[in-house]
């Protein structure tokens, strides 16, 4: 497997693949980002496409091009391994026999929701939902591409018919419940007696995650079906689908969101397809009635700029607000769409799309928005109102983060409310206990204490070598070989000896090489982190010769240490003589000692 491994590594560039997910920039040597795995102000995410390694500086993951697709996406080796094979075109050897059922058992619940989406679609391209159900997805305004595209389906009339069909495929009962796409009937005593299918006589939007697999769907009341029963249901929560995390049209979207630099927010699973069939390819919705953080964090992998599209009515308004507010925690940039006579963005789309495309383009920052929306509620000039709007407005301010935006706010709150700065900065914090703040914390590892390198003071010069000669494998090799004498005698953190020369010849020196040779993790964290820092430190140097004097410079430093601390040595060692009365010979071997060491430069 791990000819496997390597083939699909020369194959892949890191900064191509980790480049689908973050917006990379040119640092020197090296390629730097805000870390897609927790939130930062400065980038402190670093790609070496040299030696196709990734390290952040902030929560101290890294690792190569399996390690972030693992991490990203939430997949396990072997599904990270397959995902890269495919893209790079590298054939993975057949699982054996106990591999294979350990899969299955794994997978099924993918391959259950899979095939459920293939009968759905056929449902309604072929089966009865193609008569009502098709005709009112295209007098909505979609085509037969844009309906093809996004896989949408039908459910038909009865108890059975996803069940009997998924059964019949060779899967229970159980298993297919698991999937979400059943209802469990329970008797008396709580077993369960029978199932029946969730989705009955709906149309059906699958819901997919970052990959485009399918975790779980969106139905809706089909033309003519029960109105009396909840116009939308949807997948409950399951091993694969999860409300709070999930963003409908994230796997079409989030190229374009990356490309734009900006994300559409909608609120309906309907109005990102009208976005998108409109060409406003980067849009999304969330799953449930405003932001959470999990989404924003999915989110801010491809951008900081969202522009909110949601309902003008009391419950979209409320959504749009607090979702403004969890965005401006994490230093998001929000502006808000507005179009006349509150459509949404489906009819918007459909009765003018000149029109939605201008509102779209010409979103106005949110907290001028929200302003300007409490002003003409309220009566700004009677104290009463007067409140009212500083306590609507307190969470919108307390949310940022940042102070200077929250003083540009509170100046521009007190010229519209004439009311003092200082007022308002007393009356914001007032209220700040009545909002759930979400932590901001950056991640820190003390790299010194979790991989114990450092173990005194005098090893900082040694840990310093280290670093620069692993960033560079000819002058790690160049080196090891020079000083490999010196290292081993006068080096005192012997993990530093390990690193330099055993494992470096074990490795070839290379770094790369090294990093898999290494089973510690917090070992492996340490050693990403300083030769992150000394790619940096060496873009200073022109040459491999050049690096090497600066190498020098480093072990003259180290000679001059142990030179200090040898004469300290010997100046206690003569005082103890003194007092104990110690022969001549003694006192005359370290005096003589202390000389050479005295004359020689």
């Amino acid at each position: 497997m791990s000819i496997v491994v390597e083939e699909i590594k020369s194959k892949l560039n890191i900064v191509d693949l980790i480049g689908e997910y973050v917006r990379l920039q040119k640092a020197g040597a090296s390629w730097k980002a805000c870390c897609p795995f927790h939130n930062e102000k400065t980038p402190s995410f670093s790609v070496s496409e040299d030696k196709q390694v990734w390290h952040c500086f902030g929560c101290g993951k890294g690792g190569d091009a399996f390690g972030f697709i693992m991490e990203i996406e939430g997949l396990e080796f072997r599904e990270a391994l397959e995902s890269l094979a495919q893209k790079t075109g590298v054939e993975v050897p057949e699982y054996t026999k106990g591999d294979a059922a350990q899969k299955k058992e794994r997978n099924k619940i993918w391959d259950i929701l899979d095939l459920s989406t293939k009968f759905y679609k056929k449902q309604l391209w072929e089966g009865e939902g193609k008569k009502d159900s098709l005709k009112y997805l295209k007098e909505r305004g979609l085509s037969e591409e844009t309906i093809g595209e996004f896989d949408l389906g039908y459910a038909p009339k009865g108890w059975r018919n996803l069940l009997d069909f998924l059964t019949s495929r060779g899967f229970e009962k159980e298993e297919i419940s698991k999937s979400g796409v059943l209802v469990e009937k329970k008797g008396d005593g709580g077993n369960v007696e029978s199932y029946y299918d969730r989705f009955r006589e709906r149309i059906v939007f699958p819901i997919k995650d970052v990959t485009g697999k399918t975790i779980g769907y969106s139905a809706r009341v089909a033309p003519g079906g029960d109105e009396s029963q909840a116009k939308y249901v949807n997948t409950p929560e399951t091993e694969a689908y999860h409300k709070s995390i999930a963003l409908y049209g994230i796997d079409k979207a989030k190229m374009d969101i990356k490309k734009e630099d900006w994300v559409l927010l909608v609120e309906g699973n309907m109005d990102v397809i009208a976005a998108w069939q409109a060409g406003i390819k980067n849009t999304i919705a969330i799953s449930g009635t405003a932001m959470t953080p999990e989404q924003l964090n999915i989110i801010k992998r491809y951008t900081k700029n969202i522009k909110m599209f949601f309902d003008m009515d009391e419950a979209g308004q409320k959504a749009a607000k607090r979702s403004a507010e969890i965005a401006f925690e994490k230093e998001m940039n929000v502006s808000i769409v507005e179009i006349e006579n509150g459509k949404d963005a489906a009819d918007a789309v459909r009765d003018d799309m000149d029109n939605f495309l201008k509102a779209v383009d010409e979103a106005s920052s949110a907290m001028e928005y929200f302003i300007e929306k409490l002003l003409s509620e309220y009566d700004k000039n009677k104290i009463e109102d007067k409140k009212k709007i500083i306590e609507e407005l307190s969470g919108l301010v307390n949310s940022f983060s940042s102070k200077v935006e929250k003083e540009h706010w509170i100046r521009k709150i007190s010229e519209k409310l004439d009311i003092s700065e200082s007022t308002l900065f007393d009356a914001f914090n007032s209220f700040q206990d009545k909002f759930q703040r979400v932590s901001r914390e950056e991640p820190q590892i003390d790299y010194n204490r979790a991989d114990e390198f450092l173990q005194n003071r005098e090893d900082s010069v040694e840990l310093q070598i280290m670093g620069f000669l692993i960033s560079d494998d000819n002058v790690w090799k160049e080196a090891a070989k020079k000083y490999q004498k010196e290292i081993e005698d006068s080096f005192s953190n012997k993990k530093v000896v390990d690193i330099i020369i055993k494992k470096g010849k074990e490795s070839d020196f290379n770094f790369e090489k090294l990093i898999n040779k290494i089973e510690d993790e917090n070992q492996k964290k340490y050693l990403r982190k300083i030769y992150f820092e000394n790619i940096e430190k060496g873009e200073q140097f022109s040459t491999t010769e050049d690096k090497l004097k600066a190498v020098e410079v480093d072990f003259t430093e180290i000679r001059k240490r142990k030179k200090k601390n040898r004469i300290r040595e010997l100046f206690e060692k003569m005082t103890v003589l003194a007092q104990e009365g110690g022969s001549n010979e003694e006192i005359e071997k370290v005096r003589k000692e202390l000389l050479d060491l005295s004359e020689d430069k």
